[in-house]
């Protein structure tokens, strides 16, 4: 029998949302059931579409690396989302270039990719560093407990990214609004397209007063410097605004619950600072907060890793499986800020690759290690089963957090 054959004979199964009791930490146990099987398995879609769903470490690269796996809106599906609920990719505004491929997708990536390199991001980190400082003076004048989610996970992106695209300090709080229920795997078409719309007309009184008055910002420099229209400019920005938000909020609130829940590890931290950069990578493969997607359509029929690939055939990629492959990593269940390894896919992976994660790795150090100084004795303010999760969201994490110090 042929590897596609064995893969065929299995029903297809729904994607899963559910984390497992007591294991916050953990991908729904489905994906490791899957993955014995096979590292790309058949996928139940809601409406009856047979896709398929990846859970491997290499396969997941293959299938992000392969431009055969088109990122177009058409045709896509959402893997747990009914028909009806779905956003129209009719609404979607052009310059949203995460549904794009080469060329055009290329085109967009080359001129925002020199506002997001090593060195760019470098010169950033006195000014995070203020930011986050300031966040937690803040959050210290209070004498706790705080809901740390509140106090400092949200807050921290949300005056990263705002100040890299001039968004003001108004509009914040309105953004943040739009940006849940955009993500939220519960809310219907019509609540998504009226949140896109609100998103939409905020962004562009943004894009008219970075083309009056050309900032020092990402946008203002966009407008200086390229010919992109008006449209093009409000899908880039809400990519660059909802990137830049929700997976470093999740992934700072997320992560340090995970340090509070495993002490020995945090003691090795606090023993050696040094460490920092290691835990922030083996923080983005252990939690990989990007629990749906992302997602490709098979452009033509094809062989692919021994399988029959057919045209139109949806393909979801779960990051967190696959950062849980035992074939790409020791003991992968295990958190280890020890691990010293960066071959994750918690950033996805091939050209479509995040194109901050320099930024994100940068405002998660500086914010794990300037949390973890400033409050020594930090922990739960409340038992563990009451910290309620994000598990109804495309991007995984917690509630609320309530800390103290």
């Amino acid at each position: 029998m042929t590897p596609s054959q064995e893969a065929e004979q299995h029903l297809p199964r729904p994607f899963p949302t559910a984390r497992p009791a007591g294991c916050p930490f953990d991908p729904p146990a489905p994906f490791a059931q899957a993955r014995e099987e096979g590292p790309m398995t058949p996928l139940l879609y809601p409406g009856g579409h047979i896709g398929w769903l990846v859970t491997g470490l290499q396969a997941a690269r293959a299938v992000l690396g392969d431009t055969r796996f088109s990122s177009l809106p058409e045709g896509k599906r959402d893997p747990v989302k009914e028909i009806g609920n779905q956003l129209s990719t009719d609404a979607l505004p052009t310059g949203m270039f995460v549904n794009m491929d080469p060329p055009q997708h290329t085109r967009y990536r080359r001129l925002l990719s020199k506002h997001f390199t090593v060195r760019r991001v470098r010169e950033l980190r006195p000014r995070i560093q203020e930011m986050t400082d300031r966040l937690l003076d803040e959050m210290e004048s209070t004498g706790g407990p705080v809901d740390l989610v509140t106090a400092f996970a949200k807050p921290l992106p949300t005056l990263v990214t705002s100040e890299l695209l001039g968004l003001p300090e108004a509009d914040r709080a309105e953004f943040g609004r739009h940006v849940d229920v955009l993500f939220s795997l519960s809310t219907s078409q019509e609540e998504m397209h009226q949140s896109l719309m609100g998103l939409g007309a905020m962004l562009n009184a943004l894009i008219a007063a970075a083309r009056k008055e050309q900032g020092p910002d990402v946008l203002g420099r966009l407008t200086a410097e390229t010919d992109l229209t008006d449209e093009e400019l409000l899908g880039i920005t809400i990519v660059l605004l909802i990137a830049g938000l929700e997976t470093t909020t999740n992934m700072l609130a997320l992560g340090t619950y995970t340090l509070l829940r495993h002490p020995d590890q945090l003691a090795d931290l606090r023993a050696d600072w040094s460490l920092i950069d290691d835990a922030v990578e083996e923080l983005l493969r252990y939690l990989s907060v990007v629990q749906v997607g992302p997602l490709r359509v098979a452009a033509e029929d094809f062989a692919f890793e021994g399988l029959s690939i057919r045209k139109g055939e949806v393909v979801a990629v779960s990051l967190p499986a696959a950062n849980r492959d035992p074939l790409g990593f020791d003991d992968p269940d295990t958190f280890d800020i020890r691990r010293g390894v960066t071959r994750h896919v918690a950033f996805g992976s091939g050209p479509h690759q995040c194109m901050g994660h320099h930024l994100a790795r940068l405002e998660l150090a500086v914010g794990y290690e300037s949390l973890l100084r400033r409050f020594p004795r930090l922990e739960l303010a409340v038992p563990p089963e009451e910290i309620g999760t994000r598990e109804m969201m495309v991007t995984y994490g917690v509630l609320g957090l309530p800390v103290r110090w």
